[in-house]
């Protein structure tokens, strides 16, 4: 069954704050409307004193209140203005309260769909991950959900309270006089089209507007990251240019914006001035001929100049509607999108692993129609180490990501201890393999965390165990406070040799039964190499291993290596019996030792 994924769906969990929101609002509404009927009989208390006498509607109003309150005529003088104060704190009081449960309630629904929103990118595939930019994923997650907060925290109670308080006051002005207040009206629709033409303007802008920040935060983060190129090629001027285009392009994206924003106060306050005029023009007719009180002229306008605050609102909260609908969209898009690599309805847990791992006959490609591994298949046995070896883009380290099931294969099957990985679930999976890669990524944390990562149940010693197996005990026992240094963004802070032996301590302390090594010493100097393969030594002991490698040197005892060139398996052997067959093995050895000049 399809999860529910409109915006609906978040609100469920909160329904009976929001009843209770909704019950505040009706209340502000009701306050609102109140005191434009309480208005009539002050207006009427005043014109009375002075002499005048009321038609009979005029008098209604007067006499439910003295009815209802037991209030004598001649104290009504008293208890009016005692009315007109209740209605106003009325609504300050219901406003507060109905602003706050809206405002907290929409706070609770945009932190919900955060959540629901980083859940689903943490669990996306590596292939949706690695072809998305990071500023616009950035951008997703930070300004199209501010759009949505502003749009359900304080556009949607906007909507509800100004409705509800319109409503009542469209019932005041059609019961004082429903014949001004059809005039009144008709103005309306002449307002509701242009403030539509802007609203869609605004969503089309507001979607525009987003991705120029995505935009702008791809190209920052990648300045960032790739400054030291910059500076050395001397393209500070370029790369400025490059923002400053992209700078302006969202500036004149906002300016349509703005202007909409802008044009949608100043019609309504032309439509309001029009519709004053005339109904001042019939008003004062009606009062010349006595079929209207002063009091109801009064109540009705007051209704109707309170309509035009909330209409007003209402119109620019369209606007802010528009942009987080469209925030909502993007939002929407990577909340709806599926990881394909997933367990199955059947899959069980990986348990008593010996560390067998076969493929056979595996087809991949990252487009279908450009295959990178082509009937891949052979046998790691238990507790044996193979090397993968061949030139950069041969698939190397695709086979590995396949095996981790980072990417399934389009056709062919891959098995560990005899049992199909997909049949499998992704947690068990992933939990009995190691990976150390080249390009170690450390969290900023302290060294503990870093080493730690992944681990619910662990103690310092055993942190501590793993480092010296990993030769990192000696330069953390240096750091100014040991394991609970921070070791910054990437870790930073420490050398490449230093990085790349914490990552190693990861996967020890981690006890996988498949390990894999993914060019690990690669770009390390001698003397941090040589320490990593110490390191390696010892933690292949009695796992099954897997050592992606350029360096020939280091994979000259593997029980078996496979040579990969162009998506396919080459040769298999180990490393005498590479070198007498005399084919790519035999040509890449003797590239990179030629002193050695081997004659088998």
């Amino acid at each position: 069954m399809r999860e529910d994924n409109s915006l609906y769906s978040h609100f469920r969990p909160f329904l009976k704050r929001f009843v209770l929101a909704l019950f505040l609002m009706a209340m502000v509404a009701v306050s609102t409307a109140f005191l434009a009927v309480i208005i009539q009989p002050v207006i009427d208390e005043l014109f009375i004193q002075g002499g005048g006498r009321l038609a009979v509607k005029g008098q209604l109003v007067r006499n439910w209140i003295m009815r209802t309150l037991g209030v004598r005529e001649e104290r009504l003088v008293l208890v009016l203005p005692q009315l007109l104060f209740l209605s106003f704190l009325g609504q300050a009081v219901f406003s507060f309260f109905s602003l706050y449960s809206m405002k907290t309630l929409g706070l609770k629904v945009v932190r919900n769909i955060r959540d629901r929103l980083y859940r689903n990118l943490i669990h996306q595939s590596i292939d949706f991950l690695s072809k998305a930019r990071t500023g616009d994923l950035v951008s997703r997650i930070s300004n199209d959900i501010e759009k949505i907060k502003l749009a359900v925290a304080e556009t949607l109670a906007v909507y509800i309270r100004e409705s509800l308080t319109l409503a009542g006051l469209l019932a005041v002005v059609f019961y004082q006089d429903w014949e001004m207040a059809a005039l009144s009206l008709v103005l309306i629709p002449v307002a509701a089209l242009p403030l539509a033409y802007f609203g869609r303007k605004v969503k089309k802008r507001g979607l525009q507007s987003q991705e120029t920040i995505g935009d702008l935060g791809n190209f920052m983060s990648e300045s960032a990251q790739g400054n030291k190129i910059v500076k050395a090629y001397n393209m500070e001027e370029f790369e400025i240019n490059k923002f400053r285009q992209l700078n302006q392009k969202h500036f004149r994206i906002n300016a349509k914006i703005a202007l909409a924003y802008s044009l949608a106060a100043p019609i309504m306050d032309v439509i309001g001035g029009l519709v004053a005029a005339g109904l001042f023009t019939v008003g004062m007719h009606r009062i010349s001929q006595g079929t209207l009180s002063p009091g109801q002229f009064t109540s009705f306008l007051t209704a109707l100049f309170l309509m035009y605050a909330p209409i007003k609102r209402l119109a620019l909260a369209h606007n802010d509607y528009q942009q987080g609908k469209a925030g909502w969209e993007r939002v929407r898009q990577i909340i709806r999108t599926e990881n394909p690599i997933r367990d199955s309805a059947a899959a069980v847990e990986l348990k008593a692993v010996r560390g067998e791992v076969e493929f056979k006959n595996v087809h991949f490609g990252y487009q279908p129609e450009t295959p990178v591994l082509k009937n891949i298949s052979f046998l790691a046995r238990q507790n044996e180490m193979v090397a993968l070896v061949g030139a950069s883009g041969a698939g190397k380290t695709t086979i590995m990501n396949i095996l981790l099931r980072f990417y399934d294969p389009q056709s062919g099957e891959v098995f560990i201890d005899g049992r199909d990985i997909r049949s499998l679930t992704l947690k068990s999976l992933r939990e009995h393999v190691g990976l150390v890669t080249q390009d170690v990524f450390l969290f900023n944390d302290t060294v503990l965390n870093n080493i730690a990562y992944g681990r619910k149940r662990y103690t310092l010693e055993d942190v501590q165990r793993a480092a010296v197996i990993a030769r990192a005990a000696d330069f953390i026992a240096e750091l100014p406070q040991q394991y609970e240094t921070v070791v910054g963004e990437r870790g930073i802070f420490l050398s490449n040799g230093q990085r790349q032996r914490i990552s190693i301590a990861r996967a020890v302390l981690k006890q996988p039964r498949i390990l894999i090594f993914d060019e690990a010493t690669s770009s390390l100097d001698s003397e941090s190499e040589k320490l990593i393969q110490e390191a390696m030594d010892e933690v292949m002991k009695n796992r099954t291993t897997f050592v992606i490698a350029h360096r020939l040197s280091t994979i000259i005892e593997a029980d078996r290596i496979l040579v990969v060139e162009k998506g396919e398996i080459k040769e298999s052997g180990n490393h005498r019996e590479l070198l007498k067959k005399r084919g790519l093995y035999y040509a890449l050895y003797n590239l990179q030792f030629p002193e050695m000049n081997i004659i088998m």
